[in-house]
């Protein structure tokens, strides 16, 4: 072949690429190179142990004598003994492939996402945390310190100044965590969302903290945690700075190394801060650096719940278990062969023949049919219910938050309610305060935020405010505390009358001083509510009660009946009217300065048949409950007494419905956002003055009153805030079980048997089942027409957190302080006992209504309910009226006045 062939054969060079540029690489200190020097040139070096004295003498019979420890480590310089290591971890556990992990990465990741339930489970938990309000706000720790540079000041001036110091920074540092990845467009709800997500399933939360090139903190990325291998020292634990303490492992070799996070003050001991990793683990373990996460406590409940599902989804297929057997008797006398022909021609005309197997066909000689159970009733649900509870409890979750319930009960619904009360101490309040701990911790070190200030997720202090509170009560109430010494405790500013200062002990008839107690009665002897009690008595709900003497004008005289004086003759009488005047004189005055209070006024000589016609009955509790009223007969004379069936039920019905209108609104507004951003409106304006509790000030002092409460409501529509929501079907609730008892009483009635009420005091829905469908159709028309009522009620509790707002700066409250006093005004046990009573009693007045008027009942009579107002007793005289005409007071049916339970009788 000649030499021009072989050139023409020969193949064209290859130009190849030019090699990409070597990055620079990084500059290191003198000491970062002779560690790397030493690192790869000096042995292994264990060091010259010194054991520590051996002074114990041996005995017979003794322990022995330990033996001389061989060091592996270096020793101390100081002691020349080495320091333990954190455990006894693999050989080699830094390279690839050396790991003392149990459960590999992805079992975990299927696992999250295997049967359903811990998917639900991870999701309910992260929805809990992820929709929570948050803000970053000055922590305790900087306003105490505040307080004692700055005595003669007050708390409310104290945070205002450090508010309005410390304003640039709050908003810095708001900006930043409303969106903490800018880079992945995330914001708070998404980041946090994927950062429960990588501690629920893996309990590796690794953050990358990323710098721009000047050095300014740009995104918080979130790491897939199971990319990231801890690295160790000799001693097992994190490696410090400048050595990597994480390397991120891809594809089986590690492509990244990082240093350990940064010191408090933000610097990273020789290091760069662009290497930095955050790893943070929320079970933290001695004797392994990973976590231990839910999912991977959960493995083996999750490993029955699927076998258990694929049982059940083979029975829905082929089956495991024929649904009977043949038992062979030999008195045919057949063959094992004939036995096996027999078998397979029987199964081959029944195999996928629905309707031959539903026919009769006999049975050879010798054979018997034994029937097995079939899945149905082999399989019990209540296991299944067991499995659940025990994957939900993993994830600190309930089942009824998986929408399960236990089965049957009058307590089931308070169970649930009180298995979520557990779980929000046990689980959910601790989950938050690591996270509001992992952001502050975060935020001090690399945002640069100062220690003045803290991330805070809002109303996770109002568990710990309450039992302190309860605590306190206790004390104030058994004379171990006084009521300044509480306000002191709370830094609210001090009571001026004396009495505040004084140790008392609360009864149920009312307050009594310990001071000058014994000079007021011999020892043994009670002390009643007479002239020798001291002035100024606080009733047991908190409120004042100054001795009419001193305040009030007496008209009758003024004279108290001794005690052997006859109760009837004039004497006595006065001295009753003298009392109940000053009893209302004292509720009045009480009244004007709690206008929502957080206890009921407890009245202890007033009764209800006492009260005036406009005295407001939403926060009291009356005398003598039981009593005949004074201003005439609950029914016409000549009549006997009636006893209304649904008397026997609606005062329970109430508590329960009450409770339940108590937790709606609690959960309806965020008190602690409303509180700052109130506190924050105000931090510039002039506080009003505090209203006198004279009432001869003049109207200038109402018309500035009226005009906070009105800038108060004002704010919280504009907010958005509003209760109507919450409180709709609870109303409609209300309505439906009151329509259902006033069914069930004129029913009973009608027919002269016992009333009954067969469904659960508070199940609402089962209460409807038992009407007939011409009182279930009138009940729809009725809810339909009360729905326009809803706003008016839900505007009342929207005035009661205005009036509280309006008078937060005057009282010097802090911003925990407002928050929990706007918490009490929506948690008004009395407002929410008096609404369900309310109602519960107006739904059954209108289903007596339609269920007479149905009866063919033209006329109906009023009948007071014990111990009634004179309102209700003069409607009770009245007589008989036609259904439909006023009563003397207007009302055209039951109820006439808040807390009212009479009803109509038909007549």
């Amino acid at each position: 072949m000649s030499r021009r062939h072989n050139r023409q054969r020969r193949p064209a060079r290859i130009e190849k690429a030019d090699r990409p540029a070597i990055a620079p690489s990084a500059t290191f200190t003198g000491e970062q190179v002779a560690a790397l020097l030493a690192a790869q040139a000096a042995p292994q070096t264990t060091g010259s142990f010194a054991p520590l004295p051996r002074m114990d003498p041996q005995v017979a019979f003794g322990p022995g004598l330990p033996l001389i420890p061989a060091a592996i480590d270096p020793v101390r310089q100081d002691s020349s003994r080495p320091e333990p290591r954190f455990n006894e971890y693999p050989v080699s556990s830094n390279l690839p492939g050396v790991t003392d992990r149990l459960v590999p990465w992805k079992v975990l990741r299927d696992a999250a996402a295997a049967g359903g339930i811990p998917r639900r489970c991870i999701e309910i938990r992260k929805s809990d945390i992820s929709t929570l309000d948050w803000a970053i706000t000055i922590t305790k720790d900087a306003v105490a310190q505040a307080e004692a540079d700055n005595p003669s000041q007050s708390r409310a001036d104290i945070e205002g100044d450090l508010r309005k110091s410390l304003g640039p920074e709050i908003g810095r540092c708001t900006a930043f965590w409303e969106r903490p990845d800018p880079g992945q467009d995330e914001d708070w709800i998404e980041w946090v969302s994927k950062l429960l997500e990588e501690h629920l399933v893996l309990d590796a939360l690794a953050i990358y903290p990323r710098r721009t090139y000047g050095g300014d903190l740009y995104a918080m990325e979130i790491i897939a945690g199971d990319t990231i291998k801890p690295l160790r020292d000799y001693r097992g634990g994190k490696p410090a700075p400048p050595n990597p303490a994480y390397q991120q492992m891809l594809w089986g070799f590690p492509r990244g190394e990082y240093t350990a996070d940064a010191e408090a003050d933000g610097t990273i001991p020789n290091g760069y801060p662009a290497d930095t990793l955050i790893y943070k683990r929320r079970n933290v373990r001695a004797s392994s650096p990973y976590g231990f996460s839910p999912v991977e406590q959960c493995l083996e409940d999750l490993d029955v719940w699927l076998r258990r599902r694929a049982w059940i989804r083979a029975e829905y297929t082929d089956g495991t278990v024929p649904a009977g057997l043949l038992r062979n008797t030999a008195n045919n006398g057949w063959t094992p062969a004939q036995v096996l022909e027999y078998e397979t021609a029987l199964n081959d005309a029944w195999s996928g023949q629905t309707l031959e197997r539903h026919r009769m066909r006999i049975l050879p000689p010798g054979f018997e049919l034994e029937p097995l159970a079939d899945v149905a009733e082999r399989y019990k649900p209540e296991y299944d219910l067991f499995l659940l509870k025990q994957l939900a409890n993993h994830f600190s979750t309930t089942i009824a938050e998986l929408n399960f319930t236990e089965t049957g009960g009058l307590g089931s619904a308070g169970y649930h309610e009180g298995q979520s009360d557990i779980r929000e101490r046990s689980a959910t309040m601790p989950l938050y305060r690591w996270i509001q701990a992992l952001i502050t911790q975060i935020s001090r070190r690399h945002l640069g935020m100062p220690s003045q200030l803290e991330f805070r997720i809002l109303g996770l202090e109002e568990e710990d405010e309450a039992a302190a509170d309860q605590v306190a009560q206790n004390r104030i109430q058994w004379g171990r505390m006084t009521l300044n010494e509480d306000r002191d405790r709370t830094g609210m500013p001090r009571y001026t009358f004396p009495e505040a200062d004084k140790p008392m002990v609360m009864t149920t008839r009312g307050v009594i001083f310990l001071d000058g107690a014994s000079q007021n009665a011999a020892p043994g002897q009670r002390l009643g509510l007479d002239g020798g009690n001291p002035t100024g008595q606080i009733q047991p709900g908190g409120q004042e009660a100054d001795s009419a003497a001193a305040d009030e004008d007496d008209d009758s005289g003024g004279d108290t009946a001794d005690d052997g004086e006859d109760p009837g003759n004039n004497a006595g009488n006065s001295a009753t009217d003298t009392a109940v005047k000053a009893e209302l004189a004292a509720y009045h005055r009480w009244a004007k300065k709690n206008p929502s209070p957080r206890r009921p006024f407890t009245f202890t000589i007033v009764t209800k048949a006492d009260a005036p016609i406009d005295l407001n009955t939403e926060h009291v509790i009356f005398a003598g409950g039981d009593t005949s009223p004074s201003g005439g007969d609950p029914v016409p004379k000549g009549e006997a007494a009636d006893s209304w069936p649904g008397w026997d039920r609606d005062q329970d019905a109430a508590d329960v419905w009450a409770a339940r209108l108590q937790q709606a609104l609690d959960g309806s507004v965020n008190t602690d956002q409303v509180a700052e951003r109130w506190l924050a409106q105000q931090a510039g304006t002039a506080p009003d003055a505090e209203p006198a509790d004279d009432a001869g000030d003049g109207d200038d002092q109402d018309d500035r009153t009226d005009a906070a409460v009105a800038a108060a409501l004002a704010f919280l529509l504009a907010g958005g805030v509003s209760v109507t929501t919450a409180l709709a079907p609870l109303l409609a609730g209300i309505w439906t079980e009151g329509w259902a008892i006033g069914a069930a009483s004129v029913h009973a009635a009608l027919g002269g048997t016992p009333a009954a009420f067969p469904w659960n005091i508070g199940d609402d829905a089962a209460a409807r089942q038992t009407l007939t469908t011409a009182m279930n159709d009138a009940l729809t028309a009725f809810l339909n027409g009360r729905r326009d009522t809803i706003p008016p009620i839900a505007d009342r509790r929207l005035q009661a957190l205005a009036r509280v707002l309006a008078r937060a700066r005057v009282a010097g409250m802090t911003r925990q302080q407002l928050a929990q006093a706007l918490r009490d005004a929506l948690r008004d046990e009395p407002w929410a006992r008096m609404t369900a009573l309310t109602e519960l009693t107006r739904a059954a007045a209108a289903a007596a209504r339609t269920a007479y008027q149905d009866a063919g009942i033209t006329q109906w009579r009023w009948v007071a309910e014990p111990g009634a107002c004179p309102i209700c007793t003069a409607n009770a005289a009245a007589g008989p009226r036609t259904i439909g005409e006023a009563w003397p007071d207007g009302s055209d049916a039951p109820p006439a006045h808040p807390n009212c339970r009479c009803y109509p009788a038909p007549s």
